[in-house]
This record gives structure tokens, C-alpha cells and sequence, in this order.
């Protein structure tokens, strides 16, 4: 097995996918370590925490990983419903399995077999639009 943690493998293939994706490349996509400078409209993608599957055996490489991307607009130059269609574009992203896939491959440090979306939380922070989703990412890192 690798020796790159499986939460920032995760949370860079994300990251690099969302950022090229139709109705997300204005939007600045940090990892949850990044310690770039921060202007809005940003996403932070945040692997939580990575744990083995409970139907499958420890140390066979394979993580469910909790994975948090939270979509940040300035409510001062961004209407809600433009805010609104940059979060639809990331959650249509994320339902791309396939392409998610294939960024995975593309790094070679590991698999992804399944996405699943939990929840969507908004609220506004001062004066930014902020909207949280949740997600479950099974990966298995590469041999």
C-alpha cells in the first residue's frame, strides 16, 4: 500500500475534479490543510474521517471515507440563486460516478467504488452565502 494518507488523497482528487467541472470553474477548491489564501467563491473539500468498512476486513487497504465540501459565495456579489446553481453543479458532479472514478485512476494512489450523498445544510456567515454537503466516499488505496 501507498504511503500518502488516504484523507488528503481523497481530498485532493476532489478537489482537482470539482475545480474543472461546468458551473464550478470560478469557484477556488482548497483542501482541508490548504493554507492558500482564501477568496470567495470557494469550496473547502474536508475528508473527516476515514475508517475501514464494517463488511470488509482491517487493513485490506479499503476506507469509507466522510467527506465534507462547504460552498462558500459573497452574498455581496452573488445573488442566492446563482449560489444556489453553483451547489447544484457540485452535487451533479458528485453524482458523476464515473468521471469521479476516473480522477481517482488518473492519480493512482487509489480507488474510488461508490459515492454517496447525506445531507445539504445552508446558512449565511455574515455576508457570505455558505451551503454544506456531506458525503460518503468508499476508496481503496492502491496496492
Amino acid at each position: 500500500m501507498g504511503t500518502k494518507s488516504i484523507r488528503h488523497i481523497v481530498e485532493s482528487t476532489l478537489a482537482t475534479y470539482l475545480s474543472t467541472q461546468t458551473g464550478l470553474t470560478t469557484v477556488s477548491f482548497l483542501t482541508g490543510d490548504s493554507a492558500a489564501t482564501q477568496t470567495l467563491p470557494k469550496a473547502v473539500v474536508l475528508c473527516d474521517s476515514a475508517r475501514p468498512p464494517g463488511s470488509l476486513p482491517e487493513g485490506a487497504g479499503n476506507y469509507d471515507c466522510s467527506v465534507r465540501i462547504t460552498l462558500f459565495s459573497n452574498a455581496d456579489d452573488t445573488t442566492l440563486a446563482d449560489h444556489r446553481l453553483r451547489c447544484a453543479a457540485l452535487v451533479g458532479n458528485m453524482r458523476d460516478l464515473a468521471s469521479i472514478q476516473a480522477a481517482f485512476t488518473a492519480g493512482a494512489d487509489a480507488s474510488c467504488y461508490d459515492v454517496t450523498i447525506g445531507s445539504e445544510d445552508e446558512g449565511v456567515d455574515e455576508r457570505s452565502w455558505a451551503t454544506a454537503f456531506s458525503f460518503s466516499v468508499m476508496v481503496c488505496l492502491a496496492p
